[in-house]
């Protein structure tokens, strides 16, 4: 073979130099590093707007329920409590009665409270049952205290705190029982994420609920109804606060659904409430007031002014 022909062999079967391969993984990792972000951000947008749309479903299903039962509401509570509970949103999936075995390779969190959603008064307007989990809540990995349904349903909503309980004596009925009732309904949450970290057994299984309704308001000293002037106060630093916790499955927002249908995200700002928020520590709920109007001033006056009442509009 002559020299020409050597040659030419040599630079046919030539390899990239070691140079060239630094430079190409490194254009790889660049690419990558301005890639991943913007990947992470698609993903949390589109968990966003499941969660809307699980919302949306809610709030159409809540109207629904109205017009077929005389502009009565279904309840914020979640099992057989209080005499106005007889059509629970959805039913606690420890308050199902007699429930089921847990079928092989199933989530009991997801299995228990599936059921009760099916039990409960919006799931003839909405017949899935997975609606109730926000694709960016996290909690059913938790092993300790798995979670799967995300949502609550704020008291007010013909919820389990009546006014007979408060230890200043009986305070006015301050929740709302018919459609006809809120005044304002594209201010009136009907439905929001809830953070609940507390754990219950169900046939020997660990299950995590969102327990009860969506109490954000307290009156404190062990009474949950909170007073019709506590909220003329809150801004003088009274009682008002954080009882039951907020959720931030999206950063720190969470969403919301409206009395005329339309569903929103609201992002958190004040530190305590985000806190509160991503917290998975159960005695959060033993704490009250978790942050006062003083320490979230932002976010309480938000919700306060988005709850429907017979007592305030």
């Amino acid at each position: 073979m002559n020299d020409k022909a050597k040659s030419a062999t040599r630079f046919s079967t030539g390899g990239f130099t070691l140079i060239e391969l630094l430079v190409v993984i490194a254009i790889i990792a660049i690419l990558a590093a301005m890639l991943l972000p913007a990947l992470a951000a698609a993903k949390r947008r589109a968990a966003v707007a499941v969660c809307l749309s699980n919302q949306k479903q809610f709030a159409l299903a809540w109207a629904q329920f109205g017009d077929d039962h005389n502009n009565y509401i279904p309840s914020a509570s979640q099992g057989n409590t209080t005499g106005d509970d007889y059509f629970a949103w959805r039913v606690q999936g420890n308050y199902v009665p007699n429930p089921p075995a847990l079928p092989a390779a199933t989530m009991a969190c997801q299995f228990y409270d599936d059921l009760g959603f099916q039990q409960g008064a919006l799931y003839p307007y909405c017949k899935s049952p997975d609606i109730i989990h926000c694709p960016a809540d996290t909690r059913y990995n938790v092993a300790a205290t798995p979670s799967w349904c995300s949502y609550s349903m704020v008291d007010s909503m013909n919820g389990g705190s009546d006014g007979g309980s408060s230890s200043a004596g009986a305070q006015p009925d301050y929740r709302v029982h018919f459609t006809y009732d809120i005044k304002h309904p594209t201010d009136r949450m009907v439905i929001n994420e809830e953070n609940d970290n507390r754990a219950y057994q169900i046939n020997g299984n660990a299950v995590e609920e969102n327990d009860g309704s969506w109490e954000p308001y307290h009156e404190g000293g062990g009474d949950d109804v909170p007073k019709p002037t506590q909220f003329n106060t809150m801004e003088n630093g009274g009682t008002a606060g954080w009882y039951d916790s907020p959720a931030a499955y999206h950063l720190t927002g969470a969403t919301f659904s409206f009395c005329d249908g339309h569903a929103e995200e609201h992002k958190w700002v004040d530190p305590p409430t985000i806190a509160m928020a991503l917290s998975s520590n159960p005695s959060k709920y033993g704490v009250y007031p978790a942050g006062n109007f003083n320490a979230c001033p932002h976010d309480l006056y938000w919700v306060y002014s988005h709850i429907a009442s017979s007592v305030w509009q």
